[in-house]
């Protein structure tokens, strides 16, 4: 798989197929590679084989475990050389380069099947290829605050998320796509967008707009449709909890000592408490004030509701349940570095998942595949000093 990806959305979806056995060939700009490796502090020192660089961006490192990196600059023919030779050996090429970049230096999706026919040709960008928009560039930021989730998201003025949602469901759309378009086998053109999925990621609330013209609302931690469901301040920090049917409330008001809330006509259904939800805060907000996280969760021991402490890193890292499944791996680099990654969130009975190559320095794997595809040394040390790679 060809990965010529920058940033997240791309990286994310080749990472998610790397860790699930493709083998990405991340395409790096020469000197420069992905804009993310700039992207910091942190950054972890490094000691490097055949390269000067010295530091690897944690943000990088996050998005790009799994993958070989090559350093090829396809503006120039001996590049654009470089790129086809790996096409003609692999099933998947993905990019998000705006719209037409890439069909301007030849290696466009029109110019690369005539190479290889079943290849499948994934393009990642900010609006799409059709449209007025389709020569903007895009971050996930701004596609959150075009498509509506800025907007509905936060309190009183809008908020965004704090990683970057829109460009992980994107990447996530384009690896169920290209799954899909390897499966039927005979080579495709996907587009995927940050905007179109924005708009898809909407749910109910675009839903509400387009059948019921219903604008969407800020409701910070509550839920619109659902009370109680939200996070409540405890006496050292916060819990969040949601009762999802009634059931679950009688269960939530027997363990805060206030049964007869179930049986209140103000609340005896959750229709009834969407309607009086202040009132009903108002009247369990001290309570759940009254003690701690810790309390409160050996309180609700087994209960038919869910519930959790708001946890920073620390905490969530250290959670018991978190540490018992050991989604968190340490690899040792070749580089002299320690990472710790949060491994694969999807595991297999019967076939890999899992973390087998570290984050690649900028070139790291160069001579090793360009050697694949027969170059010599000769022919390798002449495109170094031409600087194509």
């Amino acid at each position: 798989m060809i990965d010529m990806t920058r940033v997240a959305a791309g990286p994310y979806c080749s990472m998610i197929l790397a860790d699930m056995g493709a083998d990405v060939v991340k395409v790096e700009r020469p000197v420069v590679g992905d804009d993310s490796r700039r992207y910091g502090p942190p950054f972890v020192k490094v000691r490097g084989k055949s390269t000067a660089e010295d530091r690897l961006s944690l943000y990088f490192v996050s998005l790009n475990r799994n993958k070989r990196s090559v350093c090829v600059d396809f503006r120039k023919p001996e590049g654009k050389t470089i790129i086809q030779d790996l096409v003609r050996k692999s099933h998947v090429l993905i990019e998000n380069y705006i719209p037409g970049t890439l069909d301007r230096h030849g290696i466009g999706y029109d110019d690369l099947r005539t190479l290889n026919p079943k290849l499948v040709y994934c393009s990642i960008t900010g609006y799409g290829s059709k449209g007025p928009w389709n020569q903007k560039p895009g971050y996930d930021c701004i596609a959150a605050s075009v498509g509506g989730l800025m907007d509905s998201t936060g309190d009183t003025v809008p908020a965004k998320a704090a990683i970057p949602v829109t460009d992980l469901m994107t990447g996530m759309y384009a690896h169920g796509a290209i799954l899909a378009a390897l499966y039927r086998g005979v080579g495709d053109k996907i587009d995927c967008d940050l905007l179109s999925t924005q708009l898809a990621m909407m749910f109910n609330l675009g839903s509400n707009y387009l059948n019921a013209g219903m604008l969407a609302k800020r409701w910070g931690t509550e839920h619109e449709s659902m009370v109680p469901y939200k996070a409540f301040q405890t006496s050292n920090g916060f819990l969040t909890l949601g009762t999802g049917n009634d059931v679950q409330f009688r269960s939530f008001c027997e363990r805060i000592s206030k049964p007869e809330l179930a049986t209140d006509e103000r609340f005896v259904n959750n229709a009834c408490r969407v309607e009086n939800r202040e009132q009903l805060y108002d009247i369990i907000k001290p309570i759940l004030n009254s003690k701690t996280n810790e309390e409160w969760m050996e309180i609700f021991e087994g209960v038919p509701f869910p519930c959790g402490p708001v946890n920073n890193m620390a905490q969530a890292f250290n959670n018991e349940h978190v540490k018992d499944i050991g989604i968190v791996q340490e690899f040792d680099c070749s580089y002299n570095v320690k990472l710790k990654m949060v491994g694969p969130a999807v595991t297999f009975a019967n076939s890999s998942n899992d973390i087998r190559r570290e984050p690649p320095l900028l070139g790291q794997h160069t001579e090793e595949i360009l050697t694949s595809l027969g170059y010599s040394t000769k022919d390798i040390d002449l495109l170094r000093l031409k600087h194509v790679i």
